[in-house]
């Protein structure tokens, strides 16, 4: 982890956003840095515009339009001497009164708001894909009311920052906010058109909470009713160069138009964070993906890919933006995969799900006759993970991203094994492409402290039990053939010792997040009496 080598600001220093109560409570580790004109959390949330400070230092941009309509004032009131004088509001006021009044009614010891942040901390590993900032503006607004599908998806939240909470009386609730939130689930829709994005937002949480508990079926059905939702609601066909064909059904998931650039960058954040959930779990579970990506039954995905959600407000599409076929266009290379580096890291996690998904598909199937569709597919695998950042180019400090990071780089080395698994089956060497690809994906953990990984996805799991396999094997290979008298330089002979500190240093990743997570455990078990070889 990167250390600031800059001390902490004294205290009353920072910008007034970031002392307000909620942020302290919810951001705990995240620090102002005093920066002029905005410091580095307002630059990082895209609110450089909100960054204030209150401490005399220097007039701030409100004060100085306070100032501006003070002048203004007194030069009317000097020109229109014996009349009426005329009076300028200032435009920020309700905002300064409604911010005064949430820090003097916010409960700091709220327990909700310690669930919230339990669960905003870990966001990413469970597929949140709204705007972090603008979502906590809604729940915690003084006076606000919400609607049923957003108390739903607090519930959902509720239940995650009760499970990953230190605390075991309020861990021991965990099961009542499950409850609480699967009631009132069947009752979301059609009453909010707008807020089937939430409603889908706590599917999405949902189906990675069963996984994570080793609950497939569950998880699965929560997958399939986000599927339902994002396909109901024609995410996939956001900025479309075709023309959408009428639903069967044309009011339960029929979404308003975008209130603004942000909310569409939910909605196409939202879409892929789906596809990346049934792509991958179709895998695990040995089933079909819910998105065919068939023009004949309308499910072809134009979808542009997705950006960071501050990119939708700084760098906004242009009206007459459209796309078409684009996860077809990935799978041909008709797009340059030289633009992976600069995408967003949920882009290239649907790239490499798009690959290990299609991979696994083949693979099944695999046959001599098929060598052609193999070959082009591992080309496009290996040109892909050449066009990846490496971990080390990733801000240490971010550990949400160092972690999707590791995931996206595990991903698309797992393609690589899922595809060459028929052919090598068992018989690992030094030489064979899953044990290279294993190598490689051990080789990225190392790039990240261990520490960081206490809270991962659940499909991470999934993918070390792939690698760990396969090391296995080439410990098994190694001991066959050291048995039968062959010399530790023979070529192909894989390096025991080297092995079995790949899988040690693969388990102690595993055991971090073990206690949260009853898959993670189940895949530790599998591997772990393999260890004593």
């Amino acid at each position: 982890m990167q250390s600031s080598s800059q001390p902490p600001l004294e205290r009353g220093k920072a910008c007034a956003r970031c002392r307000a109560p909620i942020r302290v409570l919810i951001y705990p580790f995240q620090r102002c840095d005093g920066q002029r004109p905005a410091c580095n959390q307002c630059q990082k949330a895209d609110r450089a515009e909100d960054c204030e400070y209150m401490d005399g230092a220097g007039p701030t941009q409100n004060q100085m339009l306070e100032n501006e309509i003070a002048r203004l004032e007194g030069l009317i009131a000097e020109r229109s001497a014996g009349s009426a004088p005329l009076t300028l509001h200032d435009p920020y006021a309700a905002w300064h009164q409604r911010q005064q009044a949430q820090r003097s009614s916010l409960d700091t010891n709220d327990p909700m708001v310690a669930l919230v942040r339990h669960f905003i901390q870990h966001a990413a590993e469970f597929g949140f894909f709204l705007h972090i900032d603008r979502f906590l503006d809604k729940v915690f607004s003084t006076g606000s009311t919400h609607s049923n599908s957003l108390r739903i998806l607090l519930n959902v939240i509720y239940l995650i920052g009760a499970k990953l909470s230190s605390n075991p009386q309020v861990r021991a609730h965990e099961q009542a906010y499950l409850t609480r939130a699967l009631q009132h689930l069947p009752t979301a829709l059609p009453e909010d058109p707008r807020g089937a994005i939430y409603v889908m937002q706590a599917e999405v949480i949902l189906a990675n909470y069963f996984f994570s508990s080793s609950r497939q079926l569950e998880g699965a059905y929560h997958t399939n009713a986000a599927v339902s939702i994002a396909m109901a609601s024609k995410l996939h066909m956001i900025r479309s160069a075709r023309r959408s064909r009428p639903a069967a059904d044309t009011t339960t998931y029929r979404l308003p138009p975008p209130a603004d650039t942000l909310e569409e960058g939910e909605r196409i954040n939202g879409f892929w964070t789906v596809f990346i959930l049934d792509r991958c779990w179709a895998v695990a579970t040995g089933s079909s993906p819910a998105f065919t990506d068939d023009e004949a039954n309308g499910t072809l995905i134009d979808t542009p890919w997705p950006m960071h959600l501050a990119a939708y407000q700084s760098y906004p599409f242009p009206n007459d933006f459209r796309t078409t076929r684009t996860v077809q266009s990935f799978i041909s290379g008709a797009e340059d995969d030289a633009s992976v580096a600069h995408q967003s890291i949920l882009a290239m996690h649907a790239k490499a799900a798009i690959l290990y998904e299609g991979a696994t598909r083949l693979a099944s199937r695999y046959n001599p006759s098929s060598q052609a569709a193999f070959l082009s597919l591992d080309n496009r695998i290996e040109r892909f993970k050449q066009a990846l950042p490496r971990i080390e180019r990733f801000d240490p400090s971010r550990v949400d991203v160092l972690r999707t990071a590791l995931l996206v780089h595990t991903l698309a080395q797992c393609a690589t094994i899922q595809l060459h698994t028929p052919i090598v089956q068992d018989r690992v060497t030094a030489n064979s492409r899953t044990y290279q690809a294993a190598h490689a994906a051990v080789r990225a953990l190392r790039g990240v402290n261990v520490a960081i990984l206490n809270c991962v996805s659940p499909y991470i799991a999934i993918l070390w039990g792939s690698v760990g396999k396969v090391i296995y094997q080439g410990l098994g290979t190694a001991r066959r053939l050291r048995a039968a008298g062959a010399a530790s330089t023979a070529q192909g002979m894989p390096d025991e010792r080297t092995l079995q500190a790949e899988l040690d240093l693969l388990v102690r990743a595993m055991e971090q997040s073990a206690p949260y997570s009853s898959l993670m455990s189940a895949q530790i078990r599998a591997i772990r009496p393999n260890r004593t070889m």
